[in-house]
């Protein structure tokens, strides 16, 4: 199996466990059950805030986008199968990583056995989508121009600085909250209050993880399990990506789903009631060749809750290991 990374996030997403053991993580457990993992890293430039403002050529950044994604998969796969020359691998991914592997079958739909997309899609046909909005990338962070080509911006846009900090009760350095303001307030707002339009708000109940802000929580997330991912997250991220992502939910580009009915493996879709949601039936219905379709559907969760949450075994591990058994 292949399992593509987040946003702005490497491979090690797949081997946090806030047990300390490695075998108790996602790729340790799968692993375990008797699976070959491939951990795909999202290009990621390793540097320090303000590194590209300061001189530091950060101009490859022009090139990441989903077709690169996509490039570095399809690169996996061929040391993968340099191993197994005759089998079938499934590629799948949480978040962007889901959107990566999406655009990776529809380059090589022949190529793969099964795909997971794990709450992140590259359409939306119904009304009211944000994402379709005139101006589909503007949001909170800085973006920075250079010759006319827009590379790069600020990454974290909260999450990897929210989700990092040792040190709950200390003020938040994040500048568009008000003084005052905690890092665990603004860590439960950043993840449990939906964000400013566009590409990285597709939907219009778009939320991370549910939020009990009265008793200052979250319902079903762990807090220590979605902190270990606070360090990993990149400091700088590609607009080209954001672009892609905004342009295939906006119908303006269909370059990385165009090909999907091609695919003639078993599918099996996460879908929540808080993030991608209904969006995601939408790329089911693309897939009008699949063997099977299985949809492994939790409404009452936000995005990233089946991931981070309490029964994360139960509302990720085992569905997916159960498909694996069947597929593979």
């Amino acid at each position: 199996m292949l399992l593509l990374s987040p946003f702005l996030l490497p491979g090690q997403f797949y081997e946090i466990s806030e047990t300390g053991q490695y075998a108790k993580s996602a790729a340790g457990e799968l692993s375990q059950a008797g699976f070959d993992v491939w951990l795909v890293d999202e290009r990621r430039t390793h540097l320090a805030p303000m590194s590209c403002e300061s001189g530091t050529d950060c101009s490859a950044m022009a090139g990441w986008n989903f077709a690169a994604y996509s490039e570095d998969a399809l690169f996996a796969l061929s040391l993968l199968k340099s191993f197994n020359p005759r089998e079938k691998p499934v590629v799948g991914g949480f978040s962007a990583g889901s959107n990566a592997a999406l655009a990776t079958v529809n380059r090589a739909p022949q190529e793969f056995r099964g795909l997971v997309p794990v709450r992140g899609h590259l359409l939306h046909r119904r009304p009211g989508d944000r994402g379709s909005q005139r101006q589909p990338v503007q949001h909170a962070g800085k973006r920075h121009r250079r010759r006319g080509v827009v590379r790069y911006e600020h990454a974290s846009l909260g999450r990897g600085t929210a989700a990092g900090s040792g040190q709950p009760c200390g003020l938040s350095p994040l500048p568009f909250f008000p003084p005052g303001t905690t890092n665990e307030q603004s860590m439960l707002f950043v993840f449990g209050s939906p964000p400013p339009a566009g590409a990285l708000s597709p939907t219009p109940n778009f939320v991370r993880s549910i939020v009990d802000f009265g008793a200052q929580r979250f319902v079903f997330s762990n807090e220590e399990r979605l902190k270990l991912t606070g360090p990993l997250f990149d400091n700088y991220a590609s607009l080209a990506a954001l672009r892609d992502l905004a342009c295939g939910l906006a119908g303006r580009d269909d370059s990385y789903y165009r090909n999907l009915g091609q695919f003639q493996g078993d599918l099996l879709v996460f879908v929540e009631g808080t993030g991608f949601g209904q969006a995601m039936f939408d790329t089911v219905s693309l897939f009008d060749h699949a063997r099977n379709v299985n949809i492994d559907s939790h409404p009452e969760l936000g995005e990233s809750d089946p991931y981070f949450g309490f029964r994360w075994q139960q509302t990720f591990l085992k569905p997916l290991q159960q498909w694996l058994k069947r597929t593979l």
